[in-house]
Formats: C-alpha cells, structure tokens, sequence
C-alpha cells in the first residue's frame, strides 16, 4: 500500500485473497460461515448468507475507518519507495492522474442535463447526512455473528501493521464474497466443486452441494489444493 502526493491510496492485492489475509482470521472466516451441519441437517443457506453479509458490512467499516484514521502528511520518499516495491512510480501514477483531469476537462456538462450539478450537490448532502448518522444497534452487523469470529477478526485485522492491514482487510471481504457468490448460485457451486475439487457431484439439490462444499473444506482448510 502506498499514497501518491494526492493522498490517494493505492494496493496490489494478491489474486488469491488468501495470500493476503493472515490464516487465523481464514479459520475464523471457515469456521463461522462454512462449517458443515453438526446435526446432520442440510445447511440454512439463508443464514449463511446473512453472516456473509454481515461479515462484509463490518469488515468494510473497518476499511471506512482506516481511511479516517490516515495522517494528513504525506512522505513522498517514503511513498516513492513502497510505489517502486509495487512495480510502480509516483511520476507514472501523477502522470495518468493528469491525462484523466484533462478527459474530464473536454467534457461538455450541458450534454448531461441543466439539472446534473444541483443532483450532484444533492446526492452528496444525502450522502453527509447518511455519514453523520448515528447507527442504531440493531443495524450493527456484528449482531448476527458469533462473538468469537468478531474477536479474531479484530485481532487478526486491526492489529496488523498500517502498511499491510489495508490489504488485510480487502481480502477478507474479497473472500467472503466468493463464498457468498457459491452459496447463492448453484450453478457456481457445482461448477466450483468440479473444477476446483475435482469431484464430480451426483446429487443435484443446491443444500447439498452447500454442505459437501463445506465438509471438503473442513478437511483441507479454507484454501484449495494444487491441481
């Protein structure tokens, strides 16, 4: 992660978010959002769902956050050579910045309407006000999660080093996503299963496919093993 003169930051994150985020924080993840039925029963994917959801609202205020709590100043040498270490250069991130002020600058704004600065205006004074909004308790996501996944992820996330918990965090909602993404389309999942299980699946209903994706996991960690 680094800054350009601008403030603005700038990750490289891995492709695969497990490459990022540290592996207490994946068992806690797999634990809480993929663990196979204890009683037998075919997973509430409902439920699931809701916990990813949740998951990923907490995790991205966590992000909103890191964002806020960012020093004003800036060292650009210092900034120059985490950019260097991502393969990239200040002057060439300043650079595009310029070219994208310039396309911005050739555009006609009575093609979008008389209208399109006061909707502006009003979208983000709709977007303050959502900001400085006390929430209420019961639109806290935490509440939908066990206790123990909120104290794992704060451990392993908050604590770690401001130059790597930007992408920490990133990759946890990346992660999660997925595991949204193949709980609620089946055929994802069953695709999935195929491809990066190697296991042809005979059953068919969307429950099942859902517990024995979360039964092979239980066995061989949130990761996939080498094709």
């Amino acid at each position: 992660m680094f800054r350009d003169s601008r403030g603005v930051v700038h990750t490289v994150s891995s492709a695969d978010p497990l490459s990022d985020l540290p592996p207490g924080a994946a068992k806690a993840l797999q634990a809480a959002l993929m663990a196979p039925a204890s009683d037998g029963a075919t997973v509430d994917v409902g439920s699931v769902l809701e916990r990813c959801d949740a998951v990923r609202e907490l995790v991205e205020r966590w992000q909103d956050a890191f964002f806020s709590a960012l020093p004003d100043d800036i060292d650009l040498e210092e900034e120059a050579r985490w950019a260097a270490e991502a393969g990239m250069s200040l002057d060439e991130v300043e650079a595009g910045y310029s070219e994208q002020e310039d396309d911005e600058d050739e555009l006609d704004v009575d093609l979008l309407g008389a209208d399109y600065e006061d909707e502006q205006d009003e979208e983000l004074d709709e977007l303050v006000e959502l900001l400085e909004r006390d929430v209420p308790d019961e639109d806290d996501p935490r509440r939908v999660l066990p206790e123990e996944l909120v104290a794992v992820l704060e451990r392993e996330l908050l604590l770690l080093p401001l130059r790597v918990r930007l992408e920490a965090l990133v990759a946890a909602v990346d992660l999660v996503q997925t595991w949204s993404d193949l709980v609620a389309d089946h055929e994802k999942l069953l695709g999935h299963l195929v491809l990066a299980h190697a296991e042809p699946q005979e059953v068919t209903g969307h429950e099942l496919l859902v517990d024995r994706h979360a039964a092979l996991h239980a066995v061989a960690g949130p990761a996939h093993a080498a094709p």
